[in-house]
């Protein structure tokens, strides 16, 4: 615990990605990656090989921008150095550790940013009393025409969730619907966003979970990114994320991972 504070006391943020606890949540991710290793790691070798694969077929080798970058657990970055004249790695918050791993490539840059563009206004929304809840517009100034390839790394399943703790707890009033439809709207304008790019793009994201109990026996499964409807996947596989008797947990957790070359 007195590890974790330390990281969470050094890890630099504006204000409200800390008040909105994505730093937490980072370093949430952080232990649960140390205690379930082995059975993530055939879902991050996935994610890495299926990169370099996109990497391989650009004909742009300018620059490469991956989108929820986070702990670069998936992100084979010596890879896409060697590839890419610049790698732009950008996430909300980056833990010392990623720092420290990026700044071993002089071609490699941090970009601290909200990829939904609505963290920010959420939180001003509330301190000024404003209760409205904002609709994504993404927008990532790194992605320009110098770019030949664009990764979204295993977070379109999670763009949602942060804002969404933060507005549930500061306005536990709002209509059950209303949030829904708001998460909803945050994971198509995700998509629809990526579809418009010109360059070249990768998409990795889980799009269902299940839930079994000790005998395998599947005790809930619902889609993650709001019954989003999605082409037929490049490549597939399953993330074991959660085991059984991990903390709390009497139920496994897994997530059906899909990938797509998307142009």
């Amino acid at each position: 615990m007195f590890a974790e504070l330390i990281t969470y006391i050094m890890t630099p943020c504006p204000q409200y990605v800390r008040h909105m606890d994505y730093v937490g949540e980072v370093i949430a991710m952080r232990e649960r990656y140390r205690r379930s290793r082995a059975l993530w790691m055939p879902h991050l070798e996935h994610s890495r090989r299926f990169i370099v694969s996109a990497a391989d077929r650009c004909r742009n080798r300018g620059r490469a921008v991956i989108l929820g970058a986070g702990l670069l657990l998936d992100v084979p970055l010596e890879e896409l150095s060697a590839l890419f004249g610049e790698v732009v790695l950008v996430d909300i918050v980056f833990l010392p550790e990623a720092r420290r791993s990026a700044s071993r490539f002089d071609n490699v840059k941090l970009v601290l940013y909200d990829v939904t563009n609505i963290a920010q206004k959420l939180y001003e929304n509330i301190q000024r009393g404003n209760f409205e809840l904002p609709e994504s517009t993404p927008a990532v100034p790194e992605i320009d025409e110098k770019t030949g390839l664009v990764v979204s790394l295993n977070i379109l399943s999670q763009l949602w969730v942060v804002p969404r703790m933060y507005a549930l707890r500061r306005l536990p009033s709002l209509d059950e619907e209303l949030v829904h439809d708001w998460c909803r709207q945050i994971v198509e304008s995700h998509y629809a966003y990526l579809r418009s790019m010109p360059s070249s793009v990768c998409l990795i994201a889980d799009h269902e979970v299940i839930k079994c109990d000790r005998e395998r026996r599947i005790a809930s499964r619902g889609s993650t990114v709001y019954n989003l409807e999605l082409p037929r996947p490049d490549a597939s596989w399953t993330w074991n994320i959660v085991p059984m008797g991990d903390g709390r947990q009497y139920l496994s957790k897994e997530l059906n991972v899909a990938a797509w070359h998307l142009r």
